[in-house]
């Protein structure tokens, strides 16, 4: 019995060659659609984070504005209040003591303001990438002795107790004047909101062979999580606007950019009740490579 085979005719195998053709830039298309859809989600996306940072950062820009202005009008307050009272009738019988004490308010309130706006500058100088730094190598030692001599007054006054480290011999990359503004600032945190008759300790650890750590150890209050998590906020005093003690509430926020230009990082940590530790971490002069080690400027 003879088997007859049947052979495609070319056009059906035309035919099938562009229905085959069809699909596979039918399928194409949808592959292109596909990815299309993903990227114009991926852009929305991303413009949604982006307007909500720059909500956020409105807020926040506007929430400085309206705190700077009641810092700087604090101090102005007293200068010309106080300078008024000196303009006035001398009619009290010990007015030489108090124009003396008048004198002492408005030196006091001229230099929170002075500070409030060397800080405001330096910011602004960071934020517009003008503020110029230098590292070079500096002796630890002489550095935290300065430091300690400066801040020995300040603490005696406040019955504080300053406990700083033996000789060690470290050097770090850094810019000299900058760091020591950076640990005057921590310094001065410590001791301003120490409990009476408490303590700081200050030591160096060696973190890795390429950088070490300096931390400030007090015995204040602590912060709770809430104001730890709003400790880097410009002008957040964390509640104590209406302390004794004065504060510009930007001092943090500009020793953690200073600490981050000079290649470095600041952390803490706290318990409340028990006390704070603040600590700066930078590369120390045997971690820096050749391009490093000759000194030089660096621009914000």
């Amino acid at each position: 019995m003879k088997q007859s085979t049947r052979q495609a005719s070319p056009g059906v195998s035309m035919q099938l060659a562009g229905a085959t053709s069809d699909a596979a830039r039918h399928e194409e298309l949808e592959s292109r659609v596909r990815d299309r859809t993903a990227q114009l989600e991926r852009s929305n996306r991303d413009l949604h984070l982006a307007k909500v940072a720059a909500e956020a950062a409105n807020r926040a820009k506007s929430e400085f504005l309206s705190n700077m202005s009641h810092e700087l009008r604090t101090p102005l307050n007293a200068i010309i209040g106080f300078g008024q009272l000196l303009n006035g009738p001398a009619a009290l019988p010990d007015q030489a003591a108090r124009e003396r004490e008048f004198v002492a308010h408005i030196v006091k309130a001229g230099r929170h303001l002075l500070t409030l706006i060397d800080e405001i500058l330096n910011l602004a100088q960071i934020e517009a990438g003008k503020l110029k730094l230098s590292l070079e190598p500096v002796d630890l030692d002489d550095m935290l002795a300065d430091c300690h001599a400066m801040m020995g007054p300040l603490a005696d006054k406040r019955h504080v107790r300053l406990l700083f480290p033996a000789p060690s011999r470290s050097t770090v990359r850094a810019d000299r004047t900058r760091l020591r503004q950076v640990l005057l600032n921590l310094l001065s945190n410590a001791v301003k909101y120490n409990r009476e008759h408490g303590s700081i300790v200050v030591d160096i650890a060696r973190m890795t062979p390429e950088r070490l750590r300096v931390r400030v150890h007090d015995s204040g209050l602590g912060l709770r999580p809430e104001q730890m998590a709003s400790l880097f906020q410009p002008f957040n005093r964390l509640g104590q606007e209406a302390g004794k003690q004065e504060g510009t509430g930007i001092g943090l926020v500009l020793t953690r950019q200073l600490v981050e230009l000079m290649g470095g990082s600041l952390g803490v940590s706290s318990v409340p009740g028990v006390g704070s530790t603040f600590w700066v971490e930078l590369r120390t002069e045997d971690g820096c490579d050749g391009g490093h080690r000759a000194g030089g400027e660096r621009d914000a």
